[in-house]
């Protein structure tokens, strides 16, 4: 594994512009993902999913296998999350050994029961000195690979951030992602950008806004916000990477790629699908995808169709004829 880019003495990811990257997201940016991502989105720095410390240190293949990442990725974040700060402190050591990320990121923002109900991701906020000792670890045993934090507004008020934030960063956190919502908002709740810029402003590090991110416009719009330093794209660039590219060349207010035709859909939607097969074996992979390609196809007057055909095959074969047939299919682009 080569060094880090800290090590190699050149920017820490976050200083980078134009600062666009994919969150993480459970089940969504795994290794396989993130190769297609990367592919057409040279630029956009990566986060892992989120990865339990103590599944780390457990020794768990599958937990490892969250983790591990391919040089091609870089830069690329590890993303992990725990309630117990010795946990995740000897997670940072034991993954720094063994893959030199770019960056490590603590997960303070994930409102799921079954990981904020037992301390962990969001649910750290309501225990700032746990989240302040966690930060702390974690940078002690990073050896000078920068430590982040992805949070969100609050729990009950969306000024709550501003004093957790600030006391990660003197405990050595370098860079905040803030999700735009409360622990309780979900994703049908618009996501609150005057609290954000408000809450960006008030904080000496870089400064990442996450939420409601769909469009180029929403990302140039997020990014020209008050004390906001980049975007990062979650749902939004599920079966989607080409809104990596088109973000970053947007901010950058370069030429924009076109969007992608039915063709170009079909043939990185096949990679994907071929990419997952090779990591997770051909029934593992294709059934795992499903949810993903759905997004890849969506758009069309035979996306229902195509779909309908896809959660009926369960071979690699047979999935990639479909998508070979919706790739031949009319051009009903807009």
């Amino acid at each position: 594994m080569l060094p880090s880019s800290t090590e190699n003495n050149t920017q820490p990811w976050f200083e980078r512009r134009p600062l666009v990257a994919l969150a993480p997201m459970e089940a969504v940016t795994d290794c396989a993902y993130r190769r297609i991502a990367r592919s057409i989105a040279p630029n956009a720095v990566l986060y892992t999913e989120f990865v339990p410390a103590r599944g780390l240190l457990a020794g768990a293949a599958k937990v490892w296998e969250m983790a591990h990442f391919e040089e091609m990725e870089r830069p690329i974040v590890i993303q992990l999350y725990d309630s117990v700060p010795e946990a995740l402190g000897d997670a940072v050591a034991a993954v720094r050994e063994k893959y030199q990320p770019d960056g490590f990121d603590l997960n303070m923002g994930c409102p799921m029961r079954k990981v904020a109900n037992r301390g962990a991701g969001c649910g750290m906020m309501a225990t700032p000195d746990i989240a302040v000792d966690s930060v702390r670890r974690m940078v002690e045993n990073a050896n000078g690979i920068p430590v982040s934090v992805k949070t969100r507004l609050g729990i009950r008020k969306r000024d709550e951030v501003v004093d957790l934030a600030r006391a990660c960063i003197d405990a050595g956190a370098e860079q905040i992602t803030i999700h735009a919502r409360l622990k309780a908002e979900r994703p049908r709740e618009a996501a609150d950008w005057t609290a954000l810029s408000s809450a960006a402003c008030k904080l000496r590090v870089p400064i990442i806004g996450n939420g409601d991110i769909w469009t180029v416009s929403d990302a140039l719009k997020m990014n020209s916000l008050e004390g906001i330093d980049g975007v990062m794209i979650a749902r939004g660039g599920i079966g989607n990477p080409w809104l990596l590219q088109r973000c970053c060349q947007a901010i950058a207010d370069e030429a924009i790629d076109p969007l992608p035709d039915r063709e170009e859909k079909a043939r990185v939607a096949k990679m994907h699908l071929r990419a997952n097969v090779e990591l997770k074996g051909e029934r593992r992979g294709v059934l795992e995808l499903r949810k993903i390609v759905r997004n890849y196809i969506k758009g069309h007057i035979d996306s229902r169709r195509t779909w309908m055909r896809i959660i009926e095959t369960i071979t690699l074969t047979d999935t990639l004829k479909v998508l070979d047939d919706f790739a031949r299919g009319p051009d009903d682009s807009q």
